[in-house]
């Protein structure tokens, strides 16, 4: 007789969702969780507001909840992969992060 799998067990079978692609993250955070916004926002696509303005449109992809404790373990590891990145393939320019200035 085969026994149906747990719930735990199928939850770790079923498959990674689709891969997401941000240019914008939003954080949040209160005394013991931090939440991630990644957002894609696409400034090729501008339609015009109630005042005639063109604004960029902007769809969030996916949250992350993880608690701080987890956000501050994962500082050493994020600095670690831009430094090697920049060792392999050169400098990533980003705003405040200019030649002589702190971050």
């Amino acid at each position: 007789m085969v026994e149906p799998k747990s719930e735990e067990s199928q939850q770790s079978e079923r498959p990674l969702p689709p891969w997401f692609y941000a240019n914008m993250v939003h954080l949040a955070g209160g005394a013991y969780d931090a939440t991630f916004t990644f957002i894609h926002m696409n400034p090729t696509v501008l339609p015009e507001n109630i005042n005639g303005q063109h604004n960029p449109t902007q769809q969030a992809q996916v949250e992350v909840n993880m608690p701080v404790g987890l956000l501050k373990a994962m500082i050493p590891l994020i600095v670690k992969a831009i430094a090697d990145y920049e060792t392999r393939f050169g400098p990533i320019p980003a705003p405040g992060f200019e030649e002589g200035q702190k971050a």
